[in-house]
């Protein structure tokens, strides 16, 4: 009882932090929807996707292996392990500088945005690795309240910024963009400070180490790409297809909808250090217990899910200005694939404590192919609804494809739903 207790008020935290970060562009809505044009939106959210797929290349998921890492001090030195990564990162950021330079035309014809803008973004991009790794050590290490704390201060930061250069002074969407990089230059400034003050960072660097760090990332950059996809080629499609008006009104439907993707990651946060943990040495009455709490988990979801769909469109109507009000339609869509989202999360920590990550870059590129061929039909029979459409989708295979998996990794008593009612909590 006290475990689950733990658990729970770390998850409220995670949880609390997590909105406040997502909070801000939901919470900016009102201001900014009623000043911007859906255009400008259009550019803000290709910004956005743009830093998401650049994370990607600059960090090579490398920060997963810090996460795994930690729970085995006996053959790593965590600081070295560290160093190492982030050396990794300097190296894999000027390479991408130099790619988005050489290739900057094409890049601006898919993106509509200018090639000052795509820079900005590879710079945000490394920036948010950076602070991802301090806030992975926090996570490990069960620190719940300092990866709370600099999300608030990083969220606050942004929201801050953005207002006084956007309504105050005028700046438009470069406004917007420049209120997300100065939040994430300052929190990396601040990440770095906790590193060295928490002694995470050393002169010592190890190329062992690099090459165990590659081998965790650079088997998930098909999982992760396929994950972009199923993110974000709806609003590619989108702005390609209909126009950027066209996704500055899908996004807004998706910040709203994102609210219930945001609890979901938050309780993972708290639930995956746990369950890794657990699952060293879990009998069998443990995981009945696990099953019979996941599958409870997955009833609220959709509960919620359900329920969102249902107010979210009135919520539309006071939130917004009037020129998105076409979103309303499409959050019911966008609620449910969050929900697919949330259960995937419950489902795939299986597939990483057993390291079978390959495994999951199969699923997750496969997933996303499907998806962005669901996305060019739907869009063009549906507009931005079959973007939505095929949105939840994608969430959906990609839920029961990951729960396929993780029982060939780690055999779980899925079915025994008999038994598993049996055991008290």
């Amino acid at each position: 009882m006290k475990l689950r207790t733990k658990l729970i008020g770390d998850a409220a935290i995670y949880t609390i932090s997590n909105f406040a970060v997502a909070g801000v562009p939901f919470l900016l809505l009102p201001v900014l929807t009623r000043i911007l044009s859906p255009e400008d939106y259009g550019l803000i959210a290709m910004f956005t996707m743009v830093v998401s797929f650049f994370v990607v290349a600059a960090g090579l998921n490398i920060h997963g292996a810090v996460m795994v890492r930690y729970f085995e001090p006996k053959k790593f030195s965590m600081p070295c392990y560290v160093s190492t990564t982030l050396c990794i990162l300097i190296i894999t950021t000027l390479l991408l500088a130099l790619f988005v330079w050489i290739f900057s035309r094409k890049i601006q014809l898919i993106t509509a945005l200018p090639l000052k803008w795509l820079m900005l973004a590879v710079v945000v991009a490394s920036l948010q690795f950076l602070v991802q790794t301090l806030l992975t050590l926090w996570q490990a290490s069960k620190q719940p309240l300092k990866f709370g704390a600099l999300r608030l201060n990083h969220a606050l930061m942004d929201g801050l910024v953005s207002i006084l250069l956007v309504v105050v002074m005028l700046y438009s969407w470069q406004g917007r963009l420049f209120g997300i990089a100065l939040a994430w230059t300052v929190t990396a400034l601040i990440a770095l400070y906790w590193l060295r003050r928490e002694h995470w960072l050393t002169r010592n660097l190890n190329m062992a180490y690099a090459k165990d760090a590659l081998r965790y990332g650079i088997p998930l950059l098909p999982h992760a790409i396929g994950g972009l996809l199923l993110a974000t080629a709806d609003r590619f499609m989108v702005t390609n297809f209909l126009d950027v008006a066209s996704t500055g009104i899908y996004l807004v439907a998706i910040q709203i909808g994102l609210i219930l993707g945001i609890a979901a990651d938050a309780f993972n946060k708290a639930f995956a250090p746990w369950l890794m943990e657990a699952l060293h040495n879990a009998d069998l009455a443990k995981k009945r217990k696990i099953v019979r709490n996941t599958y409870l988990y997955f009833i609220v979801i959709v509960f919620l899910a359900l329920a969102g769909s249902v107010c979210a469109p009135q919520l539309l109507g006071i939130m917004v200005g009037p020129k998105y009000q076409s979103a309303s339609p499409i959050i019911g869509y966008i609620m449910l694939g969050n929900a697919f989202t949330g259960m995937y999360y419950m489902v795939t920590n299986y597939i990483f404590f057993a390291r079978r990550t390959e495994l999951l870059s199969v699923l997750t590129i496969s997933v996303g192919v499907i998806t962005t061929l669901f996305n060019w039909q739907l869009i063009q029979i549906n507009g931005i609804t079959g973007a939505a459409q095929a949105f939840m989708i994608g969430q959906a295979l990609l839920f029961f494809g990951a729960w396929g998996l993780s029982q060939i990794c780690y055999r779980m008593p899925w079915f025994d739903l008999t038994a598993a009612s049996a055991i008290k909590p």
